[in-house]
């Protein structure tokens, strides 16, 4: 096991504090320019890169570029303000010993306040718009009831959007007004019903021999998991050290947690959705029509699909088979070619019209996907959706693959797509996606779908 420290680096608040400096230095330059000697121009560059680099270097000491701290709004103000205290000492002290001049002391007035001010601003702003606009979380906390308030005060006492669902119980004592969600012996039933995307345990170093087995279970499914007061070593997640409050904390996660590559793939999927629906909107008109020619009924076919961590969506496609199809799927399951009851599909399967056939085999039938996409309900690339009825079937270890979301296009999608029948084959190309993501991948892997789809071989 790994602690993957590069992998909690926040490069856009880093970025940002250089930034607001440098726009700092430029306003004190413009308000006290008539005052400044440009004989000593370069010391004024030097002044703001060494400014720029120094107070990064204390803001990287106090954490405060990693993604597994907590943000609290005085726990920013503080270290913010310490850090630039300790990097205007720093540096003011290095630059007057090693020249003997005079900068403008209105200049260093008006740069010292403007930066400190701006600085703070923009943090505490980012944190209430990431509290406020952020994606939410979804937590289920594990433990006593007389912890769960105190743990829920730090929650909301930090910048960490999160929508707590309520608590598992560890022992029999019942406080009224709280959400109980069940007992510790109901713990997989209570993921399976109550979709979430990570666990917070309180547990003491007595009772760490009980509490293992419930993290191979969220690690199986995919869910990130938190423990409070407690240390556990294991081989299949990934995992760091944090702090909530008072509380020490190691998280356990099999998906990436790094918000500058999540931003990144979600800023990708936005454009790439547009881009998708202006490019085909043609394509989907003259399909539109086509299916409504071809055979009554709806030209959209929207089923629930499973997403992220359980969560529930609608998947739209266009139309491929006759109205009422599901319900003749019980007299052609004999001829199931996939070879598990999860999954379903025949070559010539005699629900299929004669269009349907065509944008099956061209996946047409795909597009709309692109409004799940730019929605936000599935992403370009990913795994694949699995149906309701799917995943009621499905056994631990298979939860993992729908731990992030689904995508249009992923490893199983490009390789052949139904040429790989077997369904533990497509669940291991499902976490294999997981495991190695990258943005580098995604882009690989779309790549790979255009090619496929010149040659759809394996596509009905």
């Amino acid at each position: 096991m790994n602690m993957h420290k590069t992998e909690n680096f926040i490069l856009p608040n880093a970025l940002m504090d250089i930034v607001v400096t440098m726009f700092s230095f430029a306003m004190a330059y413009l308000i006290t320019h008539a005052r400044l000697n440009v004989e000593y121009k370069n010391w004024y560059v030097a002044l703001l890169i060494s400014f720029c680099v120094v107070f990064f270097l204390f803001m990287t000491m106090f954490r405060m570029y990693n993604s597994s701290t907590f943000f609290y709004t005085d726990r920013v103000i503080k270290y913010t303000t310490l850090s630039f205290v300790l990097t205007t000492a720093l540096v003011f002290t290095i630059l007057f010993i090693a020249y003997n001049t005079t900068f403008s002391r209105l200049f260093l007035l008006v740069f010292i306040i403007m930066n400190l001010v701006f600085l703070n601003f923009t943090k505490v702003l980012l944190l209430y718009i990431n509290k406020r606009i952020g994606n939410s979380l979804k937590v289920i906390y594990v433990g006593e009831p007389n912890m769960y308030e105190k743990f829920k005060r730090y929650v909301n006492l930090s910048g960490f959007n999160s929508d707590i669902i309520g608590y598992i119980q560890t022992n029999s004592e019942i406080i009224n007004g709280l959400n109980r969600l069940g007992y510790l012996k109901d713990f997989e039933i209570i993921l399976k019903n109550n979709p979430c995307d990570y666990v917070v345990f309180t547990q003491s170093l007595s009772e760490k021999t009980h509490l293992l087995p419930y993290l191979e279970i969220l690690t199986e499914m995919g869910i990130s998991s938190r423990v409070i007061l407690d240390v556990h070593h294991m081989n299949s997640a990934r995992w760091y050290l944090s702090s909530l409050g008072t509380f020490p904390m190691i998280t356990y996660h099999n998906v990436t947690l790094d918000p500058f590559a999540l931003f990144a793939k979600r800023l990708i999927d936005i454009l790439g959705a547009i881009v998708g629906i202006i490019m085909f909107f043609p394509v989907m008109a003259i399909t539109a029509l086509a299916i409504k020619m071809d055979s009554p009924g709806p030209v959209l076919f929207s089923q629930v699909r499973v997403g992220r961590n359980g969560r529930k969506f609608t998947m739209y496609k266009f139309r491929s088979m006759y109205v009422g199809a599901e319900k003749r799927k019980a007299e052609l399951i004999a001829q199931n070619e996939m070879g598990d009851t999860r999954l379903f599909k025949i070559k010539d399967d005699p629900r299929i019209t004669k269009v349907g056939k065509f944008i099956r085999k061209t996946s047409i039938d795909e597009l709309p996907q692109f409004f799940n996409v730019f929605i936000g309900n599935m992403s370009l690339v990913g795994t694949r959706p699995p149906t309701v009825d799917e995943v009621e079937k499905y056994e631990l270890n298979h939860y993992r693959r729908i731990s992030i979301k689904p995508g249009i296009t992923g490893i199983w999608q490009s390789s052949g797509r139904n040429m790989v029948k077997d369904f533990n084959k497509i669940v291991a190309m499902d976490i294999e996606y997981i495991e190695k993501w990258s943005l580098l991948l995604d882009i690989k892997l779309l790549l790979k779908t255009v090619c496929m789809l010149l040659n759809p071989k394996g596509a009905y």
